[in-house]
């Protein structure tokens, strides 16, 4: 098994643990991701989420090596890795648990879709990204014409889709595809603190919050006003509220999750 699930006091760590092949997401890779977003994707009990790979890079994208001389059907086994991949993002994106990658070495093509379905990305300083799909002259996928366009704006997404070079992670920093660079000696370490950060925050109202702002994109203000209200007033009964309001007026740190 090349994709590996570990959960643990409510982080959930998926590991993409196939480096001879560059952690690329052929068919089998992808339903392996599958299964493990499966597992996770309804357990109340996980609260944030960790995506990160084995070996010298995050990830090359797709297998292009089977889509060689020998392939006897391309088209449909591009429909097949869909009928895995798209419900795989769809619940990276959907679950309630916050999902965090770390990425470091390099990031192309396909295996860009799970770092842009995360809510939060570390990237080791050096490490390359590329759309890539221009390059074998393909179209994109894992869902990189949705992402990219929210993330860094329309005309900036045709540039890096048409022209497929190379940027670092300064740029993905600027760009806002990364939330922090770090040395990547640094980047276990500056994750692990992050994940520790957000186990520990108030988990219901990450859950509202993570919901508003991705149904932003397509709603209303007027609807966005209302179920900010809403949702606020759902938080308002829980503890991590009420430990939040004594914290704050007695001057201390909160202690959420108790």
């Amino acid at each position: 098994m090349a994709t590996h699930l570990t959960k643990d006091k409510g982080l959930a760590t998926i590991v993409f643990d196939y480096p001879a092949k560059l952690n690329v997401m052929g068919l089998n890779e992808i339903r392996e991701f599958s299964r493990v977003t499966q597992e996770i994707a309804d357990d109340s009990s996980v609260k944030v989420v960790l995506i990160r790979a084995n070996g010298p890079i995050f990830g090359a994208g797709g297998d292009l090596g089977s889509f060689g001389p020998d392939c006897c059907d391309p088209p449909e086994i591009l429909r097949e890795i869909g009928k895995e991949l798209n419900p795989t993002i769809l619940r990276l994106r959907g679950m309630p648990a916050i999902v965090v990658a770390a990425v470091h070495g390099a990031v192309s093509g396909g295996s860009m879709g799970p770092m842009n379905a995360a809510d939060m990305v570390i990237a080791a300083k050096g490490t390359r990204f590329n759309t890539a799909y221009a390059r074998v002259g393909a179209s994109p996928d894992a869902g990189s014409t949705w992402f990219l366009p929210r993330i860094v704006g329309a005309r900036k997404t045709m540039e890096l889709m048409l022209l497929a070079d190379n940027f670092d992670a300064d740029t993905a920093l600027r760009l806002g595809l990364v939330n922090q660079v770090v040395p990547p000696e640094q980047l276990r370490d500056v994750t692990d603190k992050l994940v520790a950060r957000l186990l520990h925050g108030p988990h219901e109202t990450y859950i509202r919050m993570k919901r508003l702002i991705h149904q932003s994109c397509s709603t209303s203000l007027a609807q966005q006003l209302d179920d900010e209200i809403e949702h606020f007033a759902t938080v308002s009964k829980t503890r991590d509220f009420e430990e939040g309001i004594s914290a704050f007026m007695n001057k201390r740190a909160p202690h959420f999750g108790a």
